[in-house]
């Protein structure tokens, strides 16, 4: 095989790997949904906040925590919708796939101009920022699923159509950003300002470092972003109206203790490990980039920044060190800032002139092999691969039995629950042990509370009642309805299907 034939194959696998990538994020996510024994709360309820208004039921109202714009403005997740409806929670997958494959699709296209060397170093480093080790952990999300995930493409998208001027798009990405989360505006905020400095800096490099941080610029964006902010927290605190808030309980919980202070140095030393894998991808680009210790302390002022908002949300579930800083939908918004700031930085050096240089490659791999080396220390995660011969043909067994995660649970009391559940109309709601809950993901579950009382969010009659038999008398459930319900066999549990739906579809 000829060297140019060679050369154009490995091209086409590098420009191939985003695609693959994507594919792999899909179904890694397919699987653990289904297979693993986490119970990934958090992706049901993201579920339902994305659907529920295209079934009738009350915007941002799920079933374990009632309204729940009382305690995040989750304005973009209902746009998901389009994908959650027909698909469940696979579709917030497959919307996060959709969107990072779109993004490198756009990427590709924006460097096409540029030379060899920088086209490749820019596409590797967003494969690894996107793809890599912190990545996958993050990824993972062990309690299932957060709109912060969103962050990545939404920011990528963010900076490429600022560093492009391209000011229809930035401003469609703008606000679908802002829209993600109360916070998103202090992401948006950090990356303007340091979008504001490397600029100045590429139109005049000989000036005094203040006049680059103290700018008219700087400082409407951080004007407008610190208004925009305390809006986004009275607006919160306007629905919760006499109940605190998320941040008032946060800071309820904090006691000057040695806790806090182990607290704090774990999150620091988390922070600042991140921020030095996050950086080295910058290192080609700055060689010749002027004034480039003015960047990166303006870098790192951004990240500390949002290292301190993050902790601080962390502090709601506090005394919990870890996961704190760790815990994915957290960290992935940090990783998020320096993936964006990296797009921007190199696109407008390219612009520049500025060129990475061919020792890029190996900064990259060193880069990839040190997030492997951290990653499981630096991201919280309980899901691990198994390599025993053993378990993975039993998972092979399982991906073709369930036609690759779009038939789940081929055989037993998951599939008998989860057939129910597809034969539910639209907008039902069931009542089920807490472990069962991910069966009911076409319909609206909620599981029975500790106190032995009917969960507190129900809006209707549940279509469904399952209880445990061995718990039944034991105080768990409240006293069990005697009319208007159907037993249904089953050797475990004790199934109360309304009658006449169960009537209509099942006889």
């Amino acid at each position: 095989m000829s060297f140019n034939t060679t050369s154009r194959l490995a091209n086409a696998l590098l420009l191939m790997l985003p695609v693959i990538g994507c594919v792999v994020w899909f179904f890694l996510k397919v699987f653990q949904f289904q297979t693993s024994p986490e119970q990934y709360s958090d992706g049901m309820v993201i579920l339902q906040l994305s659907k529920g208004w295209l079934e009738g039921r009350p915007f941002l109202f799920d079933t374990i925590y009632g309204n729940h714009a009382q305690q995040h403005n989750y304005y973009f997740i209902p746009l998901i919708g389009i994908f959650t409806k027909p698909l469940g929670v696979n579709g917030l997958f497959l919307a996060y796939v959709c969107l990072v494959g779109l993004f490198f699709y756009v990427y590709h296209r924006s460097f096409a101009r540029f030379g060899i060397t920088e086209r490749w170093a820019v596409w590797l480093t967003a494969l690894v920022y996107v793809f890599g080790p912190m990545a996958y952990f993050m990824y993972l999300d062990y309690f299932g699923w957060h709109p912060e995930q969103y962050f990545v493409p939404l920011l990528a998208f963010l900076a490429l159509s600022a560093a492009q001027r391209k000011w229809s798009a930035f401003i469609i990405w703008l606000i679908l950003t802002f829209l993600l989360k109360e916070s998103s505006i202090v992401l948006i905020c950090c990356l303007f300002v340091f979008f504001s400095v490397v600029d100045s800096i590429m139109q005049d490099p000989a000036k005094h470092w203040v006049s680059y941080l103290l700018s008219k610029r700087n400082a409407t964006i951080i004007g407008i972003s610190v208004a925009l902010f305390l809006a986004g927290l009275w607006w919160l605190s306007h629905l919760n109206g006499a109940k605190p808030s998320r941040l008032n309980q946060a800071f309820a919980n904090t006691q000057l203790d040695a806790t806090l202070f182990y607290y704090i140095a774990f999150s620091l030393v988390v922070g600042a490990l991140t921020f030095g894998l996050a950086l080295i991808p910058f290192i080609p680009w700055l060689r010749l980039f002027p004034r480039k210790g003015l960047i990166i302390w303006t870098l790192a002022g951004g990240y500390t920044i949002l290292l301190v908002m993050f902790a601080t949300e962390a502090l709601y579930y506090f005394p919990t060190i870890y996961p704190g800083i760790s815990y994915p939908p957290r960290i992935s918004g940090l990783w998020a800032f320096m993936f964006s700031a990296f797009i921007y930085l190199s696109y407008r050096g390219a612009q520049a002139g500025f060129m990475p240089g061919r020792e890029a490659s190996g900064w990259i791999l060193t880069g990839c092999v040190l997030q492997f080396i951290l990653a499981t220390f630096l991201v919280a995660h309980h899901f691990t691969f198994e390599t025993k011969p053993s378990t993975l043909s039993k998972n092979v067994s399982y991906m073709i039995q369930s036609r690759f995660g779009f038939d789940p649970y081929p055989d037993g009391l998951a599939r008998q629950l989860h057939g129910f559940a597809k034969a539910m109309p639209a907008g039902s709601e069931v009542v089920v042990p807490f472990h069962y809950l991910r069966y009911f993901e076409r319909v609206y579950p909620s599981f029975w509370p500790s106190d032995g009382q009917l969960p507190a969010y129900i809006l209707g009659k549940p279509m469904m009642l399952v209880y445990e038999k061995n718990l039944i008398g034991s105080g768990v459930y409240p006293k069990i309805p005697g009319n208007g319900y159907t037993a249904i066999p089953n050797e475990h549990l004790f199934i109360l299907a309304d009658s006449s739906w169960y009537n209509q579809t099942f006889k």
